[in-house]
């Protein structure tokens, strides 16, 4: 898995900054659920992504889940008491991501451009922005986690072991 030219949600792309930022070097597989978010983490860690183009339906990491039928996610989660689509939830937020962004599903970037553009570009108010039920407390967690983990990970591309 050298060289992999990915597709991605941006929110999964921040989500794995966010949880690199909260300390997880390694991922480590989803017995449950069975994607492959363990994978693409693990293979971005390792700088082993040539190409990323955003979408914002399934992706590379919710190929192989259980809970895809029909290129749909099919499962929910509950926030406040409130049962949510997940498949709509995360588009909606996928869709902000790309408008805020300026990305373009059609285009297959440059993984490094793109990590020096979300690193630019990621601010609290984005964050409030695409995740707007959050509480601010939330928000600023996910904010703070997401840029210690781009900072790392950059830092250590610029300063690799």
């Amino acid at each position: 898995m050298n060289n992999i030219n990915l597709t991605i949600k941006p929110h999964h792309l921040l989500d794995i900054f966010k949880l690199h930022g909260r300390g997880i070097e390694t991922f480590v597989p989803d017995e449950k659920f069975h994607h492959d978010f363990y994978a693409i983490a693990n293979a971005i860690m390792e700088h082993r992504i040539n190409t990323v183009t955003f979408t914002y339906g399934y992706d590379d990491i919710c190929r192989p889940c259980i809970c895809l039928k029909n290129n749909l996610c099919t499962d929910t989660f509950s926030y406040h008491s409130i049962v949510h689509n997940k498949n709509a939830y995360n588009e909606k937020l996928d869709k902000q991501l790309i408008r805020l962004l300026g990305l373009d599903t059609d285009h297959a970037y440059d993984f490094f451009e793109i990590i020096h553009l979300f690193h630019h570009k990621l601010d609290p108010e984005l964050i409030h922005t695409v995740w707007e039920e959050n509480n601010p407390e939330e928000n600023k967690a996910r904010y703070n986690d997401t840029r210690n983990g781009l900072d790392k990970y950059i830092q250590n591309l610029d300063n690799p072991s």
